[in-house]
């Protein structure tokens, strides 16, 4: 057989997979005959194989050309020859023809143009290539992986880069990628730059543009035609244009180029120099939009972004706009599918089809619907035939198929494409009694049908499930972004929700806050749907809260239910190498398009902040416009960057920048603004509120947008008529999104300032009245307008002056107060005017004494002809209202205060009463509805004709005088007309009021000397309408006499000459009757009247100046609560910081970090960190409760408006005044703590409050000490005054805050901290300058507090709260009695750091006993245990006047060796430094007998061994220490030559001189070595003696000049056994039986000791600050502990360990052995990633990958998908049940860093921490995982994590070849350890050690060791190490704990199954030079192997040491334990 002549290469190169188009014929033949096919078949193979060989050897062009040819001709006639060509590596001879061409061609040719032999050669090259890589995919993938883009690239590169051969090579390139040789002369014959013609060849050759089989092609092709060398600018425009053109045919094509990384380039061509053609750069520029709108990388992102500011700050218009445009987000991750293509799920959670229903769902997106054709979406199948499948149709509609039924059935749905679709298909077995399939096209049910379940099982199926079409003639073009199969039909309900998640979503649904992961739009979208079930199904209110609760509580589907699920993130795909299943396989046209949105981009660079600050820079209308768009887009589908932009308050900042650039806000800035925030000005209809905290924080900013302008100002308030006029959502948007935002109250406000120019004011009112009528309730509309009327309608209370609050108020608008609050009382009048609002207001407020309120005492006739009107509408609406207002006397009250503002308006108004609202129908005869306003008209009559007489001027005169005319003809009018008016007269009152008018203006009239026309007018129209009454029957006979009377005089007046006879006789209208009786009654009526009115009166007078006082404080406080809030949001910048610090993404490359020592504390107390040095940290602070897309509580107004319950208060006509108070009268209080509100957590309700004064070193800062019911907060720079108000310190009297004796610094930095109460671990009471009123607070966080109270008494409150607080939360999980197990004894270090802030807190006598006894018996060092007595004794590194002391043990400061061995080595423990020498003893002797002899108190020294003057000198070359010292020194530097200089200069001056000081030590010369050196470079001046200039401390010559060598020294000597015998000797001077005795030489000056000094009791200021400088100088003596001599340390056996332990890991590590038998096992193919200790169980617990368990509770613990394809969620563990997921949280390492923090390192480039929120009472949720900080600092994935809680620091290892480190507690950047750029140094292992703060970081080429401050100490270089092909050579390193190494150890494994064990020393540092520190191995340990067929190493994955034990795991998942003999 010809076949076995097959060459061993087709087993090398063969793909494994079922796609091979041989895989038919490899059926077992039967016998030998051969088929005649599989002959010419074996015939054509062998041809193939001779013609590849011979193509190898192949010299010159003719030959290559033949054999080309042949290869063509053989492969076109049988394409299983493709197989065999690539077996005999075709493709690579293919590329060697390719790279040797073009030299034959260079030296057998020498014209111009390339020889047609070589571009023959060149075309048969590509004419191969493109047919044996069509349709086939064994080929493709081989070409892709084997051959690759850059042999590619390589081999064509000498043909692209001769210009001669160029544009040949680029059209069979173009030819190669579109499998279409019709484009091979494309290219040629272009010369010369015309444009023109190449958009003409384009548009010829559009009919050839396809789809692009070999992408690699067109990115050499690109690469050539934009070669630096390459300057044919057409070629380079042509190349792109083509580019650009494959985009726009096909989604296809924009997925593939998408893929080929062009972004940057093009960026780089586009916004870079030199400027490109405008022809070349629109291409560009389209073709780059094109890629951006699809995918682009985080790193050309990050490039972009850092480019679009300038140098100088200010925006490039051009990346702007690129930006801009890329930020149009349309496409999430997807599969590309050309038909035939499939993807078949090879792995599932269980197989066939589930019995209980089954949901599909898919998001897809179709390019175009198959003509005449149906094409299957998702099939279900058995063997060969489908059990289940969902077909597309060529309508749009879906057919769905099953074995249940013969015939398929379609479900109506109309698909349409080119838009994203979400389909379920929710099919239940039986639902009632029938099988049903219910199909949603984006969560709306669009179809039900009873249909039979599908029969049959698929068990015989090995992947039953298959999503596409992979049939030969499959035609459709789609893709599909996430598919899931769930093995339950799902509710009704749960389509929407999901699909409201939107196609972006592909995680498994098992959130329990999903809801997070909606959209502004999308949660919008989802309430109004709720909110219109809850209106239609009134009664059932309570399902749809229900269901409101379920979506808060997740999507209640659970994780086994989901069968599959496929997206592009999620699912990993066969692997073709290692013939691997995973998840699923793509059959045909498959392609994985990566759409890495510009938006997901910037999440990863910065978040949120990165397009704030664009738009904060943005200097001119174009750029803000735009850079809003980057900012509205970034967020729109990205709910991370939303979330973000929330946290960082971003709202309030985006309104805050815009307030400063107002002016420059054009139509389209602000249309990008309001479509972001819902508005949709294509359609208005469709426009509500998408975002509220956004539309609170910008669109209700009137003080923003009245600044802008006059065009943007009129669209803004008319948005507000869209929104609740126009919007088909009206409703929705009145009462879920403006209703609770008390719009209405707000502009109110604004109308009393004069933001808006009075222009501007009818539109205001406009929108006033819009949102008033759409939401009229009492607290959003009525009361609200109606307190402001009865406030300002009024000008006598206006300008009451006295609680003026106008100071506070500049820029209220006093002038035009009464103008604007009639323009608001009309519209208040047209709203009532509609019976459902007038009905809203009865029932919320008692109209008839409201319209009282309003009238006022002197109304203006505006005001007075409203009230009226109200009273007309009142009459025409309610029935009952006549009587009512009687009842409260208003109709009296109308009659005294009416005449006072009546004019025509008003008497218009007026008769609307008195005749109703029907007057002006003029065919009906007039009918008096409201009889009791005449009283009131005829009152105005009397005053008007009074005035018309006695006016003030002519011009009041002739206006009365016409208002008089214009009455009295209406009188005239209706008399006649009315026959109900004439009846009104029947009244005797009312006719008397006219009388009484007529009578007095008859008499003045008559008595006065002239009077003009006017007058005659009105006294004959007068007398017309008395002649009417008095001969109108309804009158009283006496009435009508005493009219007759009067018209007689009138007569008189007029007509003074004529007869006294009158035309009328009285008697004839008067008639003869009695009438005294009448008038007696009438008299006694009004007199009960009248009281009843003052009461009236005075009660509505009392009430409104009651509104008038709530009003002026409400407007107070809004001033003032404004300017707070601007204030604040002002000085939020820590947003901003971010970018622009180290590592962010607008770093400054020049600025040098200023560092300074944190108060933040190691180990016993210990203070070394440094932190940054700047004003602002950048916070990257989480709020747990905030939520973005939340659904919310519905208001479901269950009544509808008809039926409004009246109050029962509206119907009581008695005004008590409860009742006054009861409806408009709320409480304003004026907030005094209003200052410090927003620095309270969330919820959190302040208790006490005491201003402190925070003591750090000798600075005191004034703050604010507050209790709150969970926090506990300290504010500095903010007191209370006397009021109780918070005010800043600069501005309060010093009183206030002086603390005796400190340096007051208003100026240094201003912190605002806060610690839950249950962090408050414990607190001591202190002394300060020997005043008790001090307090010491430790936290567990490893920081303290040491604050001063202004008297003992506060001191005595506050610790009374502390004590109950502790007390409460005093149930610690780690038991007193568990500290003496054996196991715990074995853990020396870790555990006792853990304890060791514990201890040292707060320390009684009996603990005192047993920390001396533990150091008896070496338990804990010498360092320690001296910081537990300095502790005790009430030292503390917070203040710098009580530091601790620690004692100088080195004598020897000149040697080369430090030789601890030697006595002569160290200094006399027994004496006190004063006292060392014989000379300095005789002088101390000398000085204490003569002041003895002279009475004084004698003492031995005039200077202290501590003192603040002694701790600055030390540390004055280390911030804040720097600062305090020039403080002490008075602004300055001492001379140069009494600086800490030199170390041994030091010590001859404390021991030797006899001049000298007797200072000790600090700490810090035992464990800090960055106060030796001078990093800040500070200028201390020059040494007088040398004339050298004064830089680091000068070290002894053994500290080999290095700060890190002379520490350790200093402390190894510290701990040597010499100073262990001595150091009882020391204690017994400084704490003991010796402290002041005269024999030991230790008395210092009597001002030292506690007692001595009571500042109190000084009152002259001046003697008490010379006080203070004495204590400051003088120092003070620590308190006596020991009353007897200190028993001595036990010093048998080996003096590094404790007494009975025999053996060490760093002494005795050759005794080493590992166990037997492994201690756990979690299986072979589960490696053990990590080891946790376990202090209750007493073990070591492994963790696999992906799985962490808390520390010391084995049985909690959190999971995380950790493979390629995850998307990081993290889920917490109780009892291996789940109690809580965390979606999307991008997890991919973790750590705990206590039992409630855990820190976990992202995939997204960021760093999380959480807090564990433990709730017993819930069973679901024991536990919840709380995001508290999110920090950002990396620039690509972090790859592992380690924490320190001692320490509080993290440090993350990161791909970027970095490791960063971070302060725990406050969750900010610190600095960075670097490795390099590359892959070798992706930092993937980090390990803290504990006793030291020293950090190891490992890469693949190099092991790190740095100190806590990232400097580094020693590396050892791996690169020599054998690779291993999958891990890299140090796989887990541990550091061995103890609280004190005399020799380090760190151990570190590898994948040779060895363990290292190495130290770190200097001993091979040249004699003289610096010392250099370096790895030293001390023992290498060989990990056994199990068993005798195991011949594998197993690889090292984990190491941990336990006290001297070490553990290790194995990639086998075995742990072993590695033990010292007992």
């Amino acid at each position: 057989m010809l076949r076995t002549l097959f060459t061993p290469l087709s087993a090398r190169f063969s793909l494994p997979s079922p796609l091979s188009p041989r895989a038919s014929s490899e059926a077992p033949e039967e016998d030998d005959v051969i088929d005649p096919e599989d002959f010419a078949r074996d015939v054509l193979i062998e041809l193939m194989r001779n013609a590849t060989e011979r193509l190898k050897t192949a010299d010159s062009l003719a030959e290559r050309i033949e054999v080309l040819t042949e290869i063509h001709k053989i492969m076109l006639q049988d394409a299983c020859t493709k197989d065999v060509f690539r077996e005999m590596d075709g493709f690579l001879v293919l590329m060697s023809v390719l790279s040797t061409i073009h030299p034959t061609f260079s030296n057998e040719t020498r014209e111009d143009a390339a020889g047609s032999e070589l571009l023959e050669a060149t075309r048969l090259v590509f004419v191969i290539l493109s047919e044996a890589l069509h349709r086939h995919n064994e080929n493709t993938e081989y070409f892709k992986t084997a051959v690759g883009l850059e042999s590619f690239a390589q081999a064509t590169l000498g043909l692209v880069s001769d210009a001669r051969t160029v544009k040949q090579t680029i059209s069979f390139l173009t030819c190669l990628a579109l499998h279409n040789f019709a484009w091979s002369r494309f290219f040629l014959h272009i010369t010369g730059a015309d444009y023109a013609a190449a958009d003409r060849k384009f548009q010829e050759f559009s009919t050839q543009l396809g789809t692009i089989h070999v992408p690699e092609a067109l990115r050499v092709l690109y690469d050539a035609v934009t070669r630096p060398g390459q300057d044919n600018a057409l070629l380079r425009y042509m190349g792109t244009k083509l580019l650009e053109r494959l985009t726009l045919h096909k989604h296809r094509n924009q997925c593939v180029l998408s893929s080929l990384g062009l972004e940057r380039s093009l960026f780089q061509r586009l916004c870079g120099t030199p400027l490109l053609p405008k022809a070349e750069r629109q291409v560009v520029q389209k073709l780059l939009r094109r890629l951006l709108d699809h995918n682009v990388r985080t790193e050309d992102a990050r490039v972009m972004f850092q480019r679009a500011i300038r140098k100088d700050d200010t925006l490039d218009p051009d990346v702007l706009e690129v930006l801009r445009a890329g930020m149009k987000v349309k496409w999430p991750e997807h599969f590309s599918l050309e038909s035939p293509a499939a993807i078949r799920v090879t792995k599932t959670a269980s197989r066939g089809l589930p019995s209980t229903g089954f949901t599909f769902m898919i998001w897809l997106w179709i390019e175009q619907v198959p003509r005449d054709k149906k094409h299957n979406i998702f099939s279900i199948s058995s063997g060969d035939r489908d059990i289940f499948s969902l077909k597309l149709l060529s309508d749009g509609s879906l057919e769905c198929g099953s074995t249940g039924n013969r015939d398929p059935g379609v479900l109506k749905a109309r698909l349409s494409k080119g838009r994203w679709t979400h389909i379920t298909l929710v099919y239940y077995p039986h639902r009632g009694s029938k099988p049903t399939i219910r199909l949603f096209i984006d969560g709306t049910l669009v179809d039900s049908v009873n249909w039979p379940y599908p029969r049959g099982d698929t068990n015989g199926n090995e992947h039953p499930y298959t999503i596409g079409d992979n049939s030969r003639d499959a035609c459709l073009n789609w893709c599909l972004a996430s598919a899931y199969l769930l093995s339950v039909p799902l509710s009704d309900e749960l389509p929407r929700l999901i699909h409201d998640l939107g196609p972006r979503y592909v995680a498994r649904f098992q959130a329990s806050d999903l809801v997070r992961f909606l959209t502004y739009e999308a949660a919008t979208a989802l309430n109004i749907h709720l909110f219109a079930l809850a209106d239609q199904q009134r009664g059932s209110a309570a399902d749809v809260k229900k269901l409101i609760n379920s979506f808060k509580n997740g999507a209640g589907i659970s994780d086994a239910s989901i069968v599959f699920s496929v997206s592009p993130a999620t699912t990993r795909f066969e692997d073709t190498n290692t013939g691997e299943l995973n998840d699923a396989a793509m059959d045909g046209g498959v392609f994985v398009a990566q759409c890495n949105g510009l938006d997901l981009a910037m999440w990863e660079i910065g978040g949120a902040a990165v397009s704030l600050r664009l738009v904060q820079l943005a200097n001119n209308p174009h750029e803000v416009s735009r850079a809003l768009g980057v900012l509205t887009d970034g967020l729109r589908n990205s709910w991370q960057n939303s979330e973000d932009m929330e946290r960082l308050r971003g709202y309030d900042i985006l309104a805050d920048i815009l307030r400063k650039k107002c002016h420059m806000i054009n139509m389209t800035g602000f249309e990008t603004i309001f479509e972001f925030l819902g508005m949709n000005f294509k359609s208005p209809d469709h426009s509500t509120i998408v975002n509220t905290a956004a539309y609170r924080a910008i669109a209700l900013d009137f003080q923003l947008w009245s600044r802008t302008k006059r065009e943007i100002q009129l669209v803004h308030l008319e948005h507000f008529a869209t929104l609740l006029d126009a919007s088909r959502h009206k409703r929705f948007n009145v009462k879920q999104r403006i209703g609770k935002m008390a719009v209405v109250r707000k502009l109110l406000f604004v109308l009393q300032t004069d933001w808006y120019n009075p222009d501007m004011l009818p539109f205001l009112l406009d929108t006033l009245r819009v949102v008033a009528e759409a939401n009229f309730s009492i607290d959003e509309a009525i009361r609200p307008i109606v307190s402001y009327l009865a406030a300002n309608l009024h000008e006598s209370y206006a300008s009451n002056g006295a609680s003026s609050p106008r100071s506070v108020l500049s820029r209220i608008d006093h002038v035009n107060r009464q103008y604007k609050a009639e323009q608001v009382f009309k519209i208040l009048v047209s709203i009532l005017d509609n019976p459902t609002m007038f009905n809203k207001f009865t029932a919320a407020l008692p109209l008839t004494r409201i319209c009282l309120l309003l009238l006022g005492d002197r109304p203006t006739p505006m005001i007075a002809t409203l009230v009226l009107r109200l009273i007309a509408i009142a009459l025409g609406i309610s029935t009952s209202f006549n009587r009512k207002f009687e009842l409260v006397s208003g109709w009296n009250v109308l009659k005294l205060v009416l005449p006072y503002g009546w004019d025509a308006q008003v008497q218009d108004a007026a008769w609307d009463v008195l005749l109703g609202r029907s007057r002006d129908k003029k065919e009906i005869i007039p009918v008096v509805i409201c009889p009791y306003i005449v009283p009131a008209i005829f009152a105005s009559l009397k005053m008007a004709l009074d005035s018309s007489r006695a006016g003030e001027d002519q011009q009041a005169r002739t206006a009365a005088t016409a208002t008089v005319e214009h009455l009295l003809e209406a009188l005239i009018e209706t008399h006649s007309t009315s026959p109900t008016f004439r009846e009104v007269f029947k009244s005797h009152a009312v006719t008397q009021s006219f009388i009484d008018a007529y009578k007095t203006f008859v008499t003045v009239v008559a008595h006065s000397a002239e009077f003009d026309q006017g007058i005659v007018r009105v006294l004959e129209k007068l007398s017309h309408l008395g002649l009417s009454i008095a001969l109108d029957n309804a009158v009283a006979v006496s009435q009508k006499q005493e009219i007759m009377d009067v018209l007689q005089a009138a007569e008189a007046v007029l007509n003074p000459r004529s007869s006294q006879e009158t035309s009328i006789d009285p008697a004839a209208v008067v008639g003869m009757k009695s009438r005294r009786r009448r008038m007696a009654s009438v008299r006694l009526s009004m007199q009960l009247g009248e009281s009843a009115v003052k009461r009236s009166i005075i009660r509505i007078h009392e009430w409104r100046k009651a509104v008038i006082v709530t009003e002026r404080k409400r407007l107070r406080k809004t001033v003032l609560d404004l300017r707070e809030h601007n204030r604040q949001v002002a000085s939020l910048t820590e947003w901003s910081i971010v970018l622009i610090a180290e590592r962010g993404l607008w770093a400054k490359p020049d600025t040098i970090p200023q560092w300074r020592l944190d108060e933040t504390e190691g180990p016993y107390r210990v203070r070394k960190r440094l932190e940054h040095d700047d004003e602002k940290l950048a916070s990257s602070k989480v709020d747990p409760n905030q939520q973005i897309g939340d659904v919310q509580q519905l208001d479901v107004d269950t009544n509808s408006i008809t039926q409004i319950e009246v109050p029962p208060w509206s119907e009581s006509y008695e005004l008590s005044s409860t009742d006054v108070d009861d409806q408009l009268g709320e409480e304003i209080v004026d907030d005094k703590h209003r200052r410090v509100r927003h620095e309270l957590d969330p919820g959190d309700v302040i208790e006490a409050v005491k201003t402190v004064a925070r003591i750090s070193g000798v600075d005191s800062s004034p703050g604010l000490l507050i209790f709150g019911r969970t926090h506990l907060y300290l504010l500095d720079g903010l007191v209370e005054n006397d009021d109780g108000e918070v005010v800043e310190a600069h501005d309060a009297p010093r009183k206030l805050f002086f603390v005796p004796g400190s340096i007051v610094d208003l100026h240094g930095h201003q912190r605002a901290q806060r610690w839950p109460h249950d962090q408050i671990m414990s607190f001591s009471d202190r002394t300060f300058l020997f005043r008790d009123v001090a307090l010491e607070i430790y936290f567990r966080d490893s920081r303290s507090l040491l604050v001063v109270f202004l008297n003992r008494r506060q001191r005595q409150e506050m610790t009374g709260r502390l004590a109950h607080i502790i007390n409460r939360l005093s149930s610690d999980s780690l038991t007193p009695g568990l500290i003496k197990s054996p196991f715990v004894g074995r853990l020396s270090a870790r555990v006792s750091s853990a304890f060791s802030a514990k201890l040292l807190a707060g320390f009684s006598q009996d603990e005192l006993a047993t920390a001396q006894r533990k150091w008896q018996s070496r338990e804990i060092s010498n360092f320690t245990y001296l910081s537990i007595l300095n502790q005790v004794s009430g030292r503390t590194p917070s203040d710098a006047t009580q530091y601790p002391v620690f004692p100088w043990v080195l004598n020897d400061y000149d040697s080369t060796t430090l030789d601890l061995t030697s006595p002569q080595t160290f200094r006399d423990l027994s004496l006190p430094m004063g006292a060392l020498t014989p000379g300095r003893r005789e002088a101390a002797r000398s000085r204490y007998e003569s002041l003895m002899s002279v009475g004084e108190k004698p003492f031995h020294y005039g200077t202290h061994f501590s003192s603040s003057m002694i701790v600055c000198h030390f540390m004055i070359r280390l911030e804040p220490y720097t600062h305090m010292f020039k403080t002490l020194q008075g602004g300055d530097w001492d001379l140069p030559d009494r600086l800490f200089i030199d170390m041994k200069r030091a010590y001859t001056s404390a021991s030797q001189d006899i001049r000298g000081d007797v200072r000790e030590l600090i700490p810090e010369f035992y464990s800090c070595p960055e106060f030796l050196e001078n990093s800040a470079n500070l200028d201390f001046g020059v040494q007088q003696t040398t004339g050298e200039k004064i830089h680091d401390v000068k070290l002894p010559p053994w500290a080999k000049q290095d700060p890190l060598l002379f520490i350790v020294l200093n402390r190894k000597a510290l701990e040597s056994d010499f100073v262990s015998e001595h150091l009882p000797q020391w204690i017994d001077l400084i704490w003991g039986c010796k402290q002041a005795d005269p024999e030991s030489f230790n008395v210092f000056h009597p001002l030292s000791y506690e007692g001595a000094i009571d500042l109190d009791a000084i009152t002259d200021d001046l003697e008490r600050e010379a006080t203070v400088g004495i204590i400051h100088n003088f120092g003070q003596t620590p308190r006596k502990i020991f009353a007897s001599p200190h028993p001595p340390r036990n010093m048998h056996g080996n003096s590094a360990l404790p007494l009975g332990l025999i053996y060490g890991v760093a002494e005795d590590y050759h005794l080493l052995m590992q166990s037997s038998r492994p201690l756990r096992d979690l299986g072979a193919d589960t490696p053990v990633r990590e080891l946790v200790l376990d202090l209750i169980g007493q073990q070591v617990v492994p963790c696999p990958d992906g799985m962490l368990c808390i520390p010391s509770r084995p049985h909690e613990g959190v999971l995380w998908d950790s493979s390629p394809a995850s998307i990081g969620a993290i889920k917490v563990f109780v009892d291996r049940k789940i109690s809580h997921v965390v979606e999307s949280a991008m997890c991919c390492c973790a750590t705990f860093a206590d039992a409630d923090t855990l820190v976990t390192g992202s995939t997204d480039n960021t760093v999380r921490l959480w807090h564990l929120a433990r709730n017993d009472r819930s069973r679901d949720q024991p536990i919840m995982l709380q995001l508290t900080h999110l920090m950002r600092g990396h620039t690509a994935r972090v790859s592992c994590v380690a924490s320190s809680r001692a320490w509080s620091l993290i440090v993350s290892g990161s791909q970027d070849g970095s490791a960063a480190l971070w302060d725990l507690n406050r969750g900010v950047y610190t600095r960075s350890i670097w490795h390099g750029e590359g892959e070798a140094h992706n930092v993937h292992l980090a390990a803290i050690y504990e006793s030291t703060g020293y950090i190891a970081t490992c890469s693949r080429n190099r092991l790190w060791l740095h100190t806590i401050n990232a400097r580094p100490i020693a590396s050892l270089d791996l690169t020599d190490i054998a690779p291993s092909p999958i891990y890299p050579p140090i796989t887990s390193v541990a550091f061995l704990e103890r609280d004190y190494a005399q020799t380090d150890i760190i151990a570190t494994a590898g994948p040779d199954g060895t363990i290292s064990l190495r130290t770190w020393n200097t001993d091979s540092t040249p004699e003289g030079e610096k010392a250099q520190w370096e790895f030293a191995t001390v023992k290498i340990l060989k990990v056994k192997t199990e068993g005798h067929f195991r011949s594998a190493t197993p690889c090292i994955t984990a190491l941990k040491f336990v006290g001297e034990s070490l553990y290790h795991g194995e990639d086998n998942g075995k742990l072993y334990g590695w033990e010292l003999p007992d």
